[in-house]
């Protein structure tokens, strides 16, 4: 890794670094200066794996899922850091970096991770209102993201634009927008993985939702879901948030407790009603996919609990700084009113000069370690009891209720009732 005193102005990252399509660092030296991010990064990538393994072994619509996870999850970052309004999020290096070192590799892995692991949980929740079943994989996805999210924006992992309003509000560094973002895309999402094929393939839809179609069925809803997401997404989400935060001024934090709580409720109202059953025998790669999710909270909380963010020191592109008694273009770091919540300049010698593009920052302490550990206590606590539950809680009356089905003779002329 260069020095902490390596400075670079836009124009000189630019000469340094040409448009290669892959850049590669060794990934010992990043480990020394981010152990989280490096560690982070693996589980992320292994746990997309074991999510492809598990999608190849069950067949059916599940290699499709995968497949269309990671094509969202290319134009979700795509869209974000090639956005024509401007850069808002800055990666730090990582082992292989892509398009400029704009787009870390491995982020690619983290959708599928993520989608995957909600798909599978809502699979067995057999719910019998399907706008309820897309609820549950966005807030499954929100669950599974926000540890995700608190560790590595306070750890530097990524940083974000100091003055954007859009991610001032946060919880605990992760801001609420892209939480509530996440959630309405990954909703559209899965309403249109489903939907898609439906319209395309009726027949097979009606049959089992998780066979295979045809191929041209399954190849359209996939692509479509990915990027079709996208864009209704960004509606669904702007209709939540101007109306009610550019007009009549709420914050971005009320608006995405208050629409959590409320599809939260809607989900809970139809799981009391839902059709599940006592599983199949599940594999070992059943039960190891299974352990992974709950793996994915319990690591955070250790990286949490045993490093240190203020040894945190990230070297490479962040917000630009600029010359805040004189902007022309753009909104550049100020130096001199800039949040130093999440990062400063304590490790270096002096702060790095006005039109600085690739330069260090360093982590900061917690503002309260006691209270965020417990907070990422309790996320750990919840996500755990809810993927136990759905994976291997199961109501004794399921059991004896199809037992009683399979011994009772089938009564003639009777109206069989498909729950």
């Amino acid at each position: 890794m260069e020095a902490l005193s390596s400075v670079r102005s836009y124009e000189q990252f630019r000469q340094d670094f040409p448009h290669w399509l892959i850049n590669v660092r060794d990934p010992v030296e990043l480990f020394n200066w981010q152990p989280s991010y490096v560690i982070s990064q693996a589980f992320c990538i292994v746990g997309a794996l074991v999510c492809l393994a598990h999608a190849i072994r069950r067949g059916g619509r599940w290699p499709f899922l995968w497949m269309a996870s990671a094509l969202s999850g290319v134009l979700i970052e795509g869209s974000v850091y090639f956005s024509l309004h401007g850069e808002t999020i800055w990666f730090s290096p990582t082992v292989i970096d892509l398009f400029h070192q704009r787009i870390p590799l491995f982020i690619f892995f983290v959708y599928p991770f993520f989608y995957y692991q909600a798909f599978w949980a809502v699979s067995k929740l057999q719910l019998k209102c399907r706008w309820s079943e897309h609820i549950a994989v966005g807030m499954l996805v929100v669950l599974i993201d926000l540890p995700f999210d608190m560790l590595s924006i306070k750890f530097l992992h990524w940083t974000l634009h100091d003055t954007e309003p859009m991610l001032h509000e946060r919880i605990y560094s992760a801001p609420w927008t892209l939480l509530l973002f996440f959630a309405v895309t990954t909703f559209t999402f899965s309403y249109l993985f489903h939907n898609l094929r439906k319209w395309m393939d009726g027949s097979v839809a009606l049959a089992d939702r998780w066979s295979a179609g045809t191929i041209r069925a399954e190849l359209v809803a996939s692509i479509g879901a990915a990027s079709v997401s996208l864009s209704v997404g960004v509606g669904l989400f702007l209709a939540f948030s101007y109306p009610l935060h550019t007009v009549l001024g709420i914050s971005h934090r009320v608006i995405a407790i208050g629409v959590f709580l409320c599809v939260v409720t809607i989900l809970w109202k139809f799981d009391r009603k839902s059709n599940r059953r006592m599983p199949l025998s599940q594999s070992l790669l059943d039960h190891t996919l299974n352990g992974f999710i709950v793996g994915h909270f319990l690591l955070y909380l250790v990286l949490g609990f045993t490093l240190n963010p203020q040894d945190a020191v990230s070297t490479g592109r962040h917000q630009p700084v600029g010359d805040c008694r004189n902007i022309t273009t753009g909104t550049p770091l100020c130096l001199d009113t800039f949040s130093n919540t999440d990062y400063d300049f304590h490790c270096i010698s002096k702060p790095p000069s006005v039109g600085a593009y690739w330069y260090t920052v360093c982590g900061t302490s917690y503002d309260n370690r006691s209270e965020y550990l417990f907070v990422m206590a309790v996320i750990t606590f919840i996500a755990t009891l809810v993927h136990w539950t759905i994976h291997y809680d199961f109501d004794m009356r399921f059991k004896i209720y199809d037992f009683v089905k399979r011994s009772s003779p089938s009564t003639k002329g009777a109206s069989k009732k498909v729950l």
